[in-house]
């Protein structure tokens, strides 16, 4: 699915050196995007958006586009037409093949008085009988009606007609609201309201809604990322290339015992280390990550018997050949050189046989 973000929008508006405070046009055509968002936060200069050929399936976030001249949203799954209202300089839009059915939607445009061309061809309110005479008497100021210019005869033949096709209107109003409740009821009660169906050849057939442009959608991305992530044919270059360049695999401390028997020592990131295991009283490792590396990038992970310290994920992983308290361990790191140092007391058992055997030597 595609989304509209600020890095989109920078990325189509290299016109204006990827500024979008004072962008004046931007085209977004052909982007799978399935919702207007972000731009009329980020772009509230612009005169001419271009939204043709998504799956946008309402007009919103235009609110702040008081600029706005052209929108082009052709080719969309647009079924109500709304959110144009803060437009007040809008003065073309062009909706051709959306899947507006409702036309008493077009009365929402009377806010836009500057309007003169509207574009509606290919959408199902164009079969209502008396749609254009509809349109020309709900919207006065309009000069130009699906590429066709509106003469002034029609303006008077369409007050003339207006409570006759008013009715008409209603009447298709009704069935078509109708006809959108009783399909969320379907698909309220788990049932697909549009089947998948097939030809003689078992290939799928799909109808004209904005469901079933959206389930063309996801299929063409599922495809579309099996086909990139289809694994290579064994002995292919690219499966030689790809097991050269594969990173190592980094085991977990009980993965490691079970490899290889026992835990590894490793220093990935050749960090200068001392190490003092023999000390009375505690374990003490000192290492050097680097005066300006950022504590927050350092990882320090004490166990009973291995240490691992984790700089930009690098590890050093230290074995221990004695037990050691992990929750009395002190971490502590210098201010001026960046030096880390570790204390971590033996386990309490350790002590007790080292005492012992100091004792007994001192006996002796």
């Amino acid at each position: 699915m595609g989304k509209m973000t600020v890095d989109l929008l920078r990325r189509r508006a290299e016109h204006n050196e990827g500024c979008l405070s004072d962008l004046k046009e931007i085209a977004l055509h052909q982007q799978d995007l399935e919702k207007i968002e972000v731009v009329g936060d980020m772009c509230r200069q612009l005169e001419i958006l271009y939204l043709c050929n998504n799956y946008i399936g309402k007009i919103e976030g235009l609110h702040h586009l008081k600029n706005l001249q052209y929108l082009n949203l052709a080719v969309n799954n647009i079924v109500y037409i709304e959110g144009l209202d803060g437009c007040e300089m809008l003065t073309r839009l062009d909706l051709t093949l959306n899947f507006i059915g409702d036309m008493s939607c077009i009365s929402n445009l009377r806010a836009n008085s500057f309007l003169e061309t509207l574009h509606l061809t290919g959408n199902a309110c164009t079969k209502t009988p008396g749609y254009r005479a509809f349109v020309v008497h709900t919207l006065p100021h309009l000069v130009d009606l699906d590429g066709e210019v509106i003469r002034r005869s029609e303006k008077i033949m369409a007050r003339q007609d207006e409570d006759e096709v008013t009715e008409v209107v209603n009447d298709e109003s009704v069935k078509v609201r109708e006809e959108e409740r009783l399909k969320q009821e379907l698909i309220s009660k788990g049932i697909d309201p549009f089947p998948p169906k097939f030809n003689d050849k078992g290939e799928r057939l799909y109808g004209h809604t904005p469901e079933e442009r959206i389930q063309i959608l996801r299929e063409n991305e599922e495809s579309e990322y099996k086909r990139k992530n289809r694994p290579p044919e064994p002995g292919s270059i690219s499966a030689i290339h790809q097991e050269l360049n594969k990173k190592p695999v980094k085991l977990t401390p009980e993965e490691e015992i079970e490899k290889y028997g026992r835990l590894l020592m490793r220093n990935e990131g050749k960090i200068p280390f001392t190490f003092e295991e023999d000390g009375d009283l505690a374990v003490i490792v000192t290492c050097e990550p680097g005066k300006y590396i950022s504590t927050t990038l350092i990882n320090v992970e004490v166990e009973m018997n291995f240490i691992r310290i984790t700089v930009k994920g690098k590890v050093l992983q230290l074995p221990l050949t004695v037990e050691v308290s992990p929750s009395l361990a002190k971490v502590e790191r210098s201010a001026i050189t960046g030096q880390l140092k570790l204390t971590i007391p033996l386990a309490p058992h350790v002590l007790e046989e080292r005492r012992q055997r100091r004792a007994r030597f001192h006996q002796e």
